[in-house]
């Protein structure tokens, strides 16, 4: 019992000395430090290659947009009336709801970038995102480039015809690159990219980047985004700047790429992407490269702020 209690005062000794570091190691500065630079190891280690080649893949599919549209505007059929449309049956034209549109894609928008550039894994989530819109718009410019319907109607100003030499082409895309498509920063003035909606594929894409990746604590704003969402598709259709069926392809590419690329993730990181149908995708190949560093306990965290110095690693805010 003596040799008990003397150990215990010793004990009691060592753990209120000035040097008891020598001895004891606080949990709440040493380890969480070595953990926090642990994770900091780890997120230098994530490859930053290639979001930067998912980025020029997005420019490249954004090009080939802008250039589909410059030369086929010559192709577009002008001496035909809009063709039958079911929406257009009910509904009247509104030739400024398209605004409506284009500001809540600019509101989805600021939200996915936000979401993206201050997740903790942003590398990751812009590859992610990057890949999936760049498919989705290279689609589309295919489908821009093979078929051509008359304007869904008799009010939309088309720019007068030339040709489609190489340096009118060139001279449009130009003129149009800058603007990303959106009306209210250019007046529209070339016609024919109807088929696939280009404003609904990026409305859901921005939506889907934010419901997959925002933070528990602000994850109510997806149900707010995806009945604006619909809103602004039904404007679309309201301003008479597609036909229904171009709203519902757009819709239809944007969401089954963007759910098709998570599924082949989520198979890759469970080691089950050879036994997945969906890999039989022609560009399932690249999954194993993009996903190659990403860590298979993905969560969404956001980060506000963060310290330069180790000492105030501990206060560095995140948000989930």
């Amino acid at each position: 019992m003596q040799i008990n209690a003397e150990n215990e005062n010793l004990l009691h000794k060592y753990e209120h000395s000035v040097n008891c570091d020598k001895y004891f190691d606080n949990p709440d500065t040493k380890y969480y430090v070595e953990d926090e630079e642990d994770s900091d190891k780890k997120e230098k280690a994530v490859r930053k290659w290639p979001t930067i080649f998912t980025a020029i893949l997005v420019g490249i599919g954004w090009l080939l947009n802008e250039i589909a549209l410059a030369w086929v505007h010559e192709r577009v059929p002008d001496d035909y009336h809009p063709l039958p449309d079911l929406f257009f049956s009910y509904f009247p034209e509104i030739r400024g709801a398209i605004r409506i549109t284009e500001y809540i894609m600019l509101i989805l928008l600021a939200s996915a970038l936000i979401v993206m550039f201050t997740h903790h894994y942003k590398w990751i989530v812009l590859r992610r995102a990057f890949f999936c819109i760049a498919l989705s718009y290279t689609f589309r410019a295919i489908c821009v480039v093979i078929f051509q319907v008359p304007v869904p109607s008799t009010n939309t100003y088309c720019a007068p015809k030339m040709n489609s030499s190489v340096e009118v082409v060139i001279g449009r895309v130009t003129k149009m690159f800058w603007s990303a498509g959106i009306e209210q920063l250019r007046p529209r003035e070339l016609c024919g990219d109807l088929i696939v909606s280009g404003h609904t594929l990026t409305i859901f894409s921005a939506f889907l980047v934010f419901k997959t990746y925002a933070p528990k604590r602000i994850q109510f704003l997806s149900y707010i985004y995806h009945v604006l969402a619909f809103i602004a598709l039904f404007s679309i259709l309201l301003a008479r700047k597609h036909y229904m069926i171009d709203v519902v392809l757009g819709y239809t590419v944007s969401t089954r790429v963007f759910m098709e690329y998570h599924s082949l993730a989520v198979s890759y990181h469970n080691k089950t992407f050879d036994t997945n149908a969906l890999a039989w995708s022609w560009w399932s190949s690249l999954i194993p490269f993009l996903e190659r560093d990403a860590p298979s306990n993905f969560h969404n965290h956001m980060h506000l702020y963060r310290s330069k110095t180790s000492v105030s690693r501990k206060s560095r805010r995140t948000f989930e």
